[in-house]
């Protein structure tokens, strides 16, 4: 698989996911879809959608034909150069860049957790609890350990088996209803498993750092967590004042750089999750299907036109060149031609012939022809040289024909051996 055959589907499969993601947005603000747990499987099945796209869809053949009449084409080019060296510069930079992005991404994701472990040893355990902390405990049902630090300015949660919260210093300060509210907050990420959500997003983002489609998908599921748990906050303490007024107290400190762990508080999402606590989103059941409805009809056409307009190639025809022609009809024996009711074999495992050294180094290009029988199996059971290039390349060919698999031709749709003519073009690209 060449690097222009990776860049050419990633640009396609980058193309297929901004049409669904887009189509996604639209008909959610046409909808007026509000309601925080519907947007928050809205949102995840969408991510989960976009990255099982290349999974479920086509890869179409390039240069695919199916058999009919004489002559079949099975694809393009064969035994040609294409290595990071021989590329064009701007494909090896975008190449290059594509892969430094990931490379930067998982040193951020090693910082992150490097700066977690940090945290946590640099903390202070909060012992005794405090009331309001034993409260929160006794409504969420989990008990992860709890820490103050000035090094950090907002609550922090993380850790599977064994979860943490950290506190800023600020924390033991607040008003004890507060303190519940951001509590309580906290403890339910944890009673979640938010943590492994959010850095099964982080590698999502890692991995497709240059997609703003995703970023955004990211974003609003993030958005839409923080709501779901906004209303659980509520719903367990019965104070929707104290835990809005320690949203905004949080608010008020500086933020600094932000580890990969669900955050009490993103600032550009503070307006949104405040307006749906002053005022709750409901949605009747009637409404919520018509508009699942709605929205899986538009998304799934999104997606089908994009398929369809921006498809994904499959790589196992990439770089060759096999045309299967007909020899005209004679008699021979129980090996049959193609024509007069008899298909074409198409292959289904073809690899490149290479150069060889001395057919480069004279920068030898052409085409060899083969008179080649492929037996009621699939398989190669002869082939005879008809043009001959030298250099080792009708050698080379004639080595890898050997090595093909084909559906076999068939006659009244019963495997037959047949002989057909195949051309090998070698192209130092």
């Amino acid at each position: 698989m060449s690097a222009s055959w990776w860049l050419g589907n990633l640009a396609a499969y980058s193309i297929q996911v901004a049409l669904v993601v887009v189509a996604a947005h639209l008909v959610a603000a046409v909808l007026r879809l509000r309601q925080p747990r519907f947007m928050l499987a809205y949102w995840q099945a969408l991510l989960a959608a976009c990255l099982l796209l290349p999974l479920i869809e086509p890869w179409q053949q390039a240069g695919l034909a199916t058999p009919s009449g004489a002559a079949t084409t099975v694809s393009a080019e064969s035994g040609r150069v294409d290595s990071l060296v021989s590329l064009v510069p701007f494909q090896a930079w975008v190449l290059l860049l594509l892969l430094a992005g990931v490379g930067v991404g998982l040193l951020r994701l090693a910082l992150g957790f490097w700066r977690l472990n940090h945290y946590r040893r640099a903390a202070v355990p909060i012992a005794p609890l405090s009331g309001a902390l034993r409260e929160a405990q006794a409504l969420v049902g989990v008990e992860p350990a709890f820490y103050l630090s000035d090094r950090v300015d907002i609550p922090v949660t993380f850790g599977w088996l064994d979860p943490a919260v950290v506190f800023p210093k600020q924390f033991e300060r607040m008003d004890e209803s507060h303190q519940r509210a951001i509590a309580c907050h906290e403890l339910l990420h944890t009673a979640r498993r938010d943590w492994l959500m959010n850095l099964a997003e982080e590698l999502v983002l890692t991995l497709f750092w240059f997609h703003p489609a995703l970023w955004w998908v990211v974003r609003s599921i993030r958005l839409s967590r923080e709501q779901v748990v906004d209303g659980e906050v509520v719903a367990l303490t019965g104070a929707r004042k104290p835990y809005l007024h320690a949203l905004l107290e949080i608010a008020a400190v500086p933020r600094a750089m932000t580890p990969p762990a669900p955050l009490f508080l993103v600032e550009n999402q503070l307006a949104r999750r405040v307006a749906v606590l002053v005022k709750e989103v409901r949605m009747s059941k009637p409404r919520l299907i018509a508009s699942l409805v709605i929205a899986l009809a538009v998304v799934v056409g999104a997606g089908w036109w994009g398929i369809k307009t921006f498809w994904l190639k499959a790589p196992a025809r990439i770089g060759l060149t096999a045309n299967i022609v007909a020899t005209p009809r004679h008699d021979l024996g129980k090996v049959y031609t193609v024509g007069e009711g008899v298909t074409a074999p198409i292959p289904i495992y073809k690899p490149e012939p290479p150069y060889t050294k001395e057919a480069r180094a004279a920068k030898l290009e052409g085409t060899n022809t083969f008179s080649v029988v492929v037996d009621d199996s699939g398989n190669v059971a002869d082939v005879q040289p008809k043009r001959t290039l030298g250099k080792g390349l009708d050698e080379s060919a004639a080595q890898t024909i050997r090595t093909w698999k084909f559906e076999p031709a068939t006659k009244k749709g019963k495997p037959v051996p047949v002989r057909v003519i195949v051309e090998v073009s070698f192209r130092i690209w």
